[in-house]
């Protein structure tokens, strides 16, 4: 893997090559290296199977230049317009590659009127909070022992799922199901990033971060059930493959048996995976700026105002100590921090990259009123951008790609948590949705409406306690985001760090409880 120096000499050497160039007006550097090595896990006794089924890794690593430059279409005033463009080389790091990628981005250039320049050097110091795993990181210089970390991680997640499986076999409480009904799938992740900038305007920054993470789902076949298990981490200390696997055999054997509901309205309960499902995937999206620019958040004109459940605070924090999504730098350039979204049911701020920072400060006041809110020229210009990132999805920050809008740590959290017994005591009957798949929206992203399908960890809650288990892909969600977040009834005070596929952000979600939620039934073809 390419270190962390390297990238610091390629891009202090590229921006002398940079300032070279008597067309360019101003522009960036950017190079980065990643790794991730992936162990997928398939394991079913009535099969042959290697448990540890495709033990694989790759790395990217590559420059990238961005430049404004003189000389471009005429305004019809004798003058000609510049023109900003993007270019990239992969798989090489050297002076050369950036001189390519500096005619590359020329030769891409388009004149972009909403283009206000790159970002500018700031005084602010970055947080010295952010950890990075420098076990993790030996890892790369060593392959077969990076090789043996995986294995290890691996066989400990199927350890911890199939030891549950087989205590429960022995007690012979499932009857005339056999142990060739139990089956382990999923991933785990061991993931390093580094990045280094630098700018014509004074940015040199640097970047590098581990994140090690496992998502699995086991299933008991012939009984229609089926668990999950998750966990995420800035380092390999505190990550615990076993209770993964554990935790997602322990649902899929309490799923057995499951009922069917009929179709209405009910008080629900959202388990840490399905609150990731609808919190980060489905309603984050509104909190960016490039959707409000464009008026497709169902928060457009909100700023300021009440939007949600006081019982609702909503941020993202970059700098959270071992949070597993945690940065330094954000790939504008500037320190990365923490950004209020929602504050007591108050709709407190959005995620900005610099691009749509400038962008929305050159509108007028009435536009960005009716796009943000009446203070949002006041609030932009007292805030940095913190969510310009080059993300790859599901990990790496990559030269291939201008920074974008995107979250780190997703944290889902309340100023009046209560505990897990307290919350289901609070609500007494309804339904506890653990997780949810296929969750989109439907009739546009402005309209709010969503979807989503129940296929795992799914009870009836009667008398504040949780009740019998309901069909796997038995309950379809059909609701509005503005209803959700208004009927929120109370949140957990115990978040886990939740991940979906190939999502960037880490979410830290613990469950809440919403009202009057509709639960619309799936027939299937043996009822």
């Amino acid at each position: 893997m390419i270190s962390l120096q390297k990238l610091k000499i390629t891009v202090r050497e590229g921006l002398k090559i940079l300032r070279r160039d008597k067309s360019l007006i101003e522009g960036t550097v950017y190079a980065s290296a990643n790794r991730r090595v992936v162990g997928r896990l398939v394991y079913a006794h009535h099969f042959p199977c290697q448990g540890l089924q495709e033990p694989k890794s790759d790395d990217d690593f590559g420059v990238s230049v961005q430049g404004y430059f003189r000389g471009g279409p005429s305004t019809g005033s004798g003058r000609r317009a510049p023109r900003v463009g993007f270019g990239h080389i992969a798989n090489d790091v050297s002076a050369d590659a950036v001189r390519l990628a500096l005619e590359r981005a020329k030769a891409n250039a388009i004149h972009d009127p909403d283009f206000h320049g790159f970002p500018e050097s700031v005084k602010e110091k970055p947080s010295p909070r952010v950890f990075t795993d420098p076990k993790l990181l030996r890892l790369t210089s060593d392959p077969k022992q990076e090789a043996r970390w995986l294995a290890d991680i691996s066989f400990k997640t199927l350890e911890g799922a199939l030891r549950v499986f087989e205590r429960h076999h022995r007690r012979s409480l499932l009857g005339e199901v056999s142990i060739g009904d139990y089956i382990v799938s999923g991933d785990n992740f061991l993931v390093i990033e580094r990045m280094a900038m630098a700018s014509t305007k004074g940015l040199a920054v640097s970047d590098e971060n581990t994140i090690a993470m496992s998502l699995v789902s086991a299933m008991v076949e012939r009984a229609h059930s089926k668990g999950r298990g998750w966990d995420a981490s800035s380092g390999l200390a505190d990550f615990e493959p076993q209770d993964t696997g554990r935790q997602a055999a322990e649902q899929a054997l309490r799923g057995i048996g499951g009922t069917i509901i009929p179709t209405g309205n009910y008080t629900i309960v959202l388990g840490p995976q399905a609150a990731t499902e609808i919190f980060a995937n489905l309603l984050l999206r509104h909190f960016s700026a490039a959707s409000l620019d464009f008026r497709i958040s169902i928060f457009n004109g909100r700023l300021g105002a009440e939007v949600a459940s006081p019982n609702l605070t909503l941020h993202d924090d970059a700098t959270y100590l071992g949070g597993a999504g945690s940065k330094t730098f954000t790939d504008d350039g500037y320190p990365a921090g923490c950004v209020t979204l929602i504050e007591n049911g108050r709709f407190a701020g959005f995620l900005a990259n610099d691009y749509y920072r400038k962008k929305l400060l050159a509108q007028d006041d009435k536009a960005l009123a009716e796009k943000i809110g009446p203070y949002a020229r006041e609030h932009l210009l007292s805030r940095l951008p913190r969510s310009g990132f080059r993300f790859g999805g599901g990990g790496g920050r990559l030269a291939s790609r201008e920074p974008g809008i995107g979250a780190t740590n997703l944290f889902i959290a309340s100023a009046h948590p209560v505990s897990r017994r307290e919350l289901l005591r609070k609500i007494r009957n309804g339904i506890y949705i653990g997780a949810l798949w296929y969750t989109y929206p439907i009739a546009g992203e402005k309209a709010g409406e969503i979807s989503g399908t129940a296929v795992a960890d799914t009870y009836r809650i009667k008398n504040g306690k949780l009740a019998e288990p309901l069909r796997v892909n038995s309950v379809r969600l059909r609701a509005n985001l503005r209803d959700i977040v208004k009927n929120i009834i109370a949140i957990t005070d115990r978040p886990r760090p939740t991940i979906l596929w190939a999502s960037d952000e880490i979410t830290y979600a613990p469950e809440v409880a919403i009202a009057n939620v509709r639960l619309e039934a799936i027939r299937h073809p043996e009822d």
